[in-house]
């Protein structure tokens, strides 16, 4: 089995929300009216997932038509985003990396694919949803379905990016995973799993990839990378800090487990496309 990580694009947010650990509200507000020079640009990712039954996908990244030269241009970010939501991304994507692009040159089809698994609803991570339609399922969990729909959200999440795209919405059940100990079976043999992991988002789930004992953690936006975990400093744009906390607290153990190669984060800017292969026995 194999895990491709993919650049489908980049956001640049003021540097302080990589750890400050704060709220939603207050940190778009902060990071809207940040200056260009005081921001950091992160990658946006997706995973190809190459597995004995099929094709998978982990998110979607941003599309074509935000940043159409693959540069960042406010006008067109603004014709698919709400104006503040690309005044806090400052999206762009350079030509051939949005995930259609790239599957594309791969010579995959949308129809090719077994499954899109839908981390959470954030811009960034289903702005290319639309162009992958016709893959033959997506799956969102029932809690982000749910809340996505709910005042708090409403200024985070752009639903015209996939309320016309027909989607499963699928509820956890009880697994000894993660840190609210559910789950989605996604294979029905435990090999891919959507786990809870909240506290960015309610419904947000990372991803767990498993081959002959070994796995990979996708962990989305639970964290920007291991420095989250390792100072147990959540990132901004979180909704319940409380939340993070523990979803951060269940990541230190499990990047420590040997059974574990690798914990991605999907803005992690220290971890570049890479094909990742797990073995069986």
């Amino acid at each position: 089995m194999k895990i491709h990580v993919l650049h489908c694009g980049y956001i640049r947010i003021a540097k302080e929300l990589q750890d400050n650990g704060g709220r939603f509200s207050t940190d778009i507000t902060k990071s809207m009216l940040t200056p260009d020079k005081e921001r950091v640009t992160l990658p946006v990712c997706a995973y190809l997932i190459e597995h004995r039954t099929g094709i998978f996908l982990v998110d979607t990244g941003l599309s074509r038509d935000i940043s159409p030269e693959g540069v960042y241009d406010s006008k067109a970010a603004c014709r698919v985003l709400p104006r503040h939501l690309a005044s806090l991304y400052h999206p762009y994507v350079p030509k051939g990396a949005t995930v259609r692009e790239q599957l594309d040159a791969r010579g995959i089809k949308p129809e090719d694919i077994k499954a899109i698994l839908i981390t959470h609803f954030d811009a960034d991570h289903v702005a290319g949803l639309r162009s992958l339609s016709d893959a033959q399922r997506i799956i969102v969990p029932e809690d982000e379905a749910y809340w996505s729909v709910r005042t708090r959200y409403r200024m985070r999440q752009a639903r015209e990016l996939w309320e016309a795209v027909g989607y499963e919405r699928m509820f956890f059940r009880g697994y000894p995973l993660g840190p609210m100990h559910k789950a989605i079976d996604v294979t029905g043999d435990g090999s891919i799993m959507m786990v809870s992991l909240p506290g960015h988002t309610d419904g947000q789930v990372g991803v767990i990839v498993k081959e002959g004992g070994k796995y990979v953690l996708i962990a989305a936006d639970s964290a920007i990378s291991s420095h989250n975990w390792e100072t147990m400093r959540p990132a901004g744009l979180g909704i319940d800090k409380a939340l993070q906390e523990k979803t951060l607290r269940w990541i230190k153990e499990t990047s420590s487990d040997p059974d574990c190669i690798r914990v991605l984060c999907s803005h992690d800017p220290q971890v570049q496309p890479q094909t990742i292969e797990l073995l069986g026995k």
